[in-house]
């Protein structure tokens, strides 16, 4: 029995179980418990198990095991009734051997958790404990340990009380202080430095170590105070430890006593021999060190602390009288120090004081926890500051990351992006509480200012009230003919944006009785409204604009500028999109032949019908009809005796920004009273024309295009072709006199001279007849020139005229692609139509109505033709590309719109451009032109 040692094999609990049913050891013998912790050394020859093993004289602790997680080793010496509890942690290196593959800070908390729970555990089943240093270093780290494993230990206090009174033999006094006593810190430390080992007789020796322990000791003595860990002349119950007054507790140990390795020895001995020039020798291979007296010995240095703790807390008067301090026997102990290992250490995982226990650990946690919850109301409060009734999500988004902005300059650390994601909740849980605004977007580009709701019964979301969309501007625009203007509400679809504005507008009566075409559209049968296919307006939320690149680095910085003037806003606005019709343009050429050569019937199914009616009927010939014609209509193109007043009044003078505004208003102000026109569309035509079919479609939304499928037709027309009258409406010599606003100087068309070839004798014959009905003989004696196989040359004038309007319903014409039209002078301006009609003309160009940037954009709504008196045609085809990046081109849908001779057309474009999958939104302000209307649109054909 003398001989055995149990060491641990298990788990503490379980080894604590087999010792108390151990017959060979008594129950009821007394013992003391110490404490070992520490580090361990980088040569397992300095570990801590061989030198307590040594100092013992029996194995006590094995020196080869190594284990993953914290773990006490225990052993039970019977001759001494001590038993030793050693803690292995991560200060131990073969800890770090086990984690190489693992980050350190991957498992450094969770280690540093459990290791301040197993040191806390100790503080209170121990009376002494003892910290060894494989040097004489002091790790300042110990400091936080100690601390941290106190705080924990105090918490523990009511749990354990409550422990304690159900086991027989605990006196009051221990149940509560609730651990066996403060124990006696005491410090080892081995290898002293090389300067410092003494050297000499055994006196300088003995002076040399004594000194060093006494310095170590007042050191540790003022750290251990400051940080109010321990004391030595005074004792409270709360501290962490206690230091002996009398007594030394530091304890160098000199090399003699160090643990011995022969192999070492021998090793090293060599190494000094091969360095020197004396032959090898026995006593060369033997350690050369000096040995210290037996009474300085690390087991007396034990025994006497052990002796001095039961004396000193047994008669000292300055300990807190609510102290014990208890030697209880084995049975007692290993009852106590069991159930707090299960509850301590076993059932960590599920205890809420553990989980008190990290927060208390994890210091940026706590702190980043606290920092978040401090900044988390102002950030609130910046995002609420200044809050509308209701607003849209563009709006919210960009008050929310205000708000974001505060809380990352207020907070830090772990807790950030939780809190973010908490303010992100709370910020939409704000806006969603009745504070959302509709995100329709009109065809313009602007979002409806309603607060959310529903235009119709058959949206989702009973619970919202029905209205229509209202955007926040209201715009000027002027009908099909020129002659009137209206207040438009900024329009939410296509229909009233491109067809319903100018043909169900009351106001708009001018252009009921007139001539024009009829664009062919779909007339068939349209699904219900829950095949609904293309929103007519789009919501905010679901749109984007993509910027086109290009392949070419030199027009790189165009481009940009035109994406500039789209779009006011480019991440709430979305841009064609080309996958859904990327399947017209991918077929193959020769169905494309087939599919266009379906659809030529329906290109030239336009037909000339007029509002007008006749009851007489005639059986002349086509020639002789157009003649007829021709010989009522004087040549008004040459006279230039009336005055300009009528000239004066429908003109607006650019030359002043106030009186334009003042001239605009006079216009309008009749028409700024209906700032909201409401068309009566019938119900049955409504649904219709907005409708639209899933499958087998043969219509399609928005307007004409080359991606366009070629066997569908438009729900409704965009472009709208009319005849306000003969030629003589117009006069060159003083322009356009019946419209209204136009700048002043503006209000011209620009000639055109061509060259048609003709039938020398047809047209011949068609002068001559012309002639006996007309009363200017000698307009109609041209001839052909240049004649050549019966074929000649006639010479013909066409008035052509590009007229752009703003927002704010100013009308200018443009003289060429870069120049505004600003006439002055008796006569027409001479400048031949060429400059407009063989070059690429802009589809949006500044307005000279404001003086400073950002101006207002006229966008190019009518084309003006005066046709000339002759038997030719004027063929329009206007073909529009709004960005140079995209290959969308918009046109009429059909081959060419042809215009009868002596006439005056006016060709109206759309107000908005409408792709099958999204509206493309354009800028109402600007500094540059935007788009493209490509050249050569207007070819004169002879018909003779």
């Amino acid at each position: 029995l003398e001989e055995q040692v149990w060491v641990e094999q298990m788990d503490l609990k379980d080894w604590f179980d087999e010792i108390s049913h151990n017959e060979l050891i008594s129950n009821q013998n007394r013992i003391y418990v110490i404490s070992i912790i520490g580090k361990s050394s980088l040569n397992d020859h300095w570990d801590i198990s061989k030198f307590i093993n040594q100092v013992f004289g029996k194995d006590l602790f094995s020196c080869t095991k190594k284990y993953k997680n914290c773990c006490i080793e225990a052993a039970f010496d019977y001759d001494l009734s001590i038993l030793l509890l050693r803690l292995i942690g991560p200060n131990d290196l073969n800890k770090f051997s086990l984690q190489i593959e693992n980050n350190f800070n991957s498992w450094s908390f969770d280690m540093e958790l459990e290791y301040t729970t197993f040191v806390a555990y100790l503080l209170m089943v121990s009376h002494i404990v003892l910290l060894y240093h494989p040097t004489c270093d002091f790790d300042m780290s110990f400091l936080r340990l100690f601390r941290n494993a106190n705080w924990y230990r105090q918490i523990w206090k009511n749990d354990i009380s409550e422990i304690l009174k159900n086991f027989a033999g605990a006196c009051e006094d221990f149940i509560y202080s609730s651990r066996l006593a403060i124990p006696r810190l005491l410090f080892c430390s081995a290898r002293a430095p090389k300067f410092m080992r003494p050297d000499g007789t055994f006196e300088a020796k003995q002076v040399t170590y004594n000194t060093m322990e006494m310095n170590t000791e007042m050191m540790i003595l003022d750290v251990f105070d400051n940080v109010r860990l321990a004391h030595t002349t005074y004792i409270k119950k709360d501290m962490a430890f206690s230091f002996p007054e009398k007594e030394r507790f530091v304890l160098i140990i000199p090399s003699a006593e160090e643990p011995c390795d022969p192999l070492w020895n021998i090793a090293r001995n060599m190494n000094l021999w091969l360095n020197t020039s004396e032959p090898i020798t026995l006593q060369n291979l033997t350690s050369q060190d000096d040995s210290r007296p037996a009474y300085d010995d690390f087991r007396n240095f034990l025994l006497n602390h052990i002796d001095a703790v039961a004396n000193d807390f047994d008669n000292d008067d300055s300990i807190d009288s609510t102290f014990v301090f208890q030697v209880p026997n084995l049975e007692l102990f290993l009852q106590f120090a069991s159930k707090l290992y299960e509850n301590m250490i076993t059932n960590r995982a599920t205890c809420t004081l553990a989980k008190k226990l990290a927060e208390h650990l994890d210091v940026d946690t706590v702190l980043s926890r606290e920092l978040c919850d401090r900044a988390l109301p102002l950030a609130k409060d910046a995002y609420e500051k200044g809050l509308p009734d209701f607003y849209p999500k563009s709006e919210h988004l960009s008050k929310l990351a205000q708000a974001i902005l505060v809380l990352k300059q207020e907070a830090r650390g772990l807790f950030l992006e939780e809190t973010i994601e908490t303010l992100k909740t709370s910020c939409e849980e704000t806006w969603k509480a009745g504070r959302q605004q509709c995100e329709a977007i009109s065809v313009t580009g602007n979002i409806c200012m309603n607060p959310q709701h529903r235009t119709s019964e058959l949206e989702e979301g009973s619970s919202l009230p029905i209205m229509p969309h209202i955007g926040s501007l209201n715009y000027i625009s002027t009908c099909n003919c020129g002659h009137n203007q209206s207040a438009r509400a900024d329009p939410f679809d296509l229909l009233s944006a491109n067809y319903g504005f100018y043909e169900e507008n009351e106001l708009f009566t001018c252009c009921t009785q007139m001539e024009k075409f009829e664009f062919t559209i779909y007339d068939g049968e349209l699904p219900e409204a829950g095949c609904m296919e293309s929103p007519i307006c789009c919501s905010s939320e679901i749109l984007q604009v993509p910027l086109a690149s290009s392949d070419s680095s030199n027009e790189a910085d165009d481009k940009n500028m035109e994406m500039d003037m789209l779009l006011p806003d480019r991440d709430n606005l979305p841009a064609y999109n080309f996958e859904k019709e990327e399947k017209f343009s991918s077929s193959s050429s020769e169905d494309r032949h087939s599919l266009e050569s379906e659809s030529v019937g329906r290109r030239h199914a336009v037909r000339l019908i007029s509002t007008t009616t006749s009851t007489s009927t005639t059986t002349t010939t086509n020639d002789s009809l157009e003649a007829a014609e021709a010989f009522s209509i004087e040549d008004n193109h040459e006279l230039t005796e009336e005055t300009d007043q009528s000239d004066e009044n429908c003109t607006v003078d650019d030359t002043d920004d106030s009186e334009n505004d003042d001239d605009t208003d006079d216009v309008s102000e009749s028409c700024l009273r209906h700032t909201q026109v409401k068309f009566d569309f019938d119900a049955a035509y409504v649904e219709r024309k907005l409708l639209g079919s899933t499958a087998g479609k043969n219509y399609y939304w928005g307007l004409p295009s080359n991606r366009s499928p070629p066997d569908a037709l438009p729900v409704f027309p965009s472009w709208a072709v009319t005849c306000i009258g003969s030629s003589s409406l117009y006069t060159h010599a003083h322009g356009i006199r019946d419209q209204p606003n136009f700048t002043r100087g503006s209000n011209y068309l620009l000639p055109w001279n061509v060259n048609v070839t003709v039938d020398v004798k047809k047209w011949q014959d068609w002068m001559n007849t012309a002639a006996n009905y007309s009363k200017r003989m000698s307009y109609f004696s041209k001839k052909p020139s240049a004649i050549k196989n019966g074929e000649g040359l006639v010479h013909v004038k066409v008035f052509v005229g590009f007229e752009y309007e703003c927002s704010r319903g100013h009308r200018f014409m443009m003289q060429s692609p870069d120049k505004i039209l600003k006439h002055s002078g008796p006569y027409g301006p001479t400048d031949d139509a060429e400059a407009v009609l063989d070059n690429d003309m802009p589809l949006m160009f500044p307005c000279s109505c404001r003086s400073n940037r950002p101006f207002y954009l006229g966008q190019l709504m009518r084309i003006h033709v005066v046709t000339p008196k002759a038997p030719v045609v004027v063929q329009v085809q206007p073909r529009i590309q709004i960005q140079s990046a995209q290959s969308i081109i918009f046109d009429t849908g059909i081959d060419d719109i042809q215009l009868e001779s002596s006439k005056y057309w006016i060709v109206r474009f759309p107000y908005a451009y409408y792709a099958m999958s999204a509206p493309i939104y354009l800028r109402r302000e600007g500094n540059h032109a935007v788009g493209k209307v490509f050249k050569k649109m207007i070819t004169v054909k002879s018909k003779l």
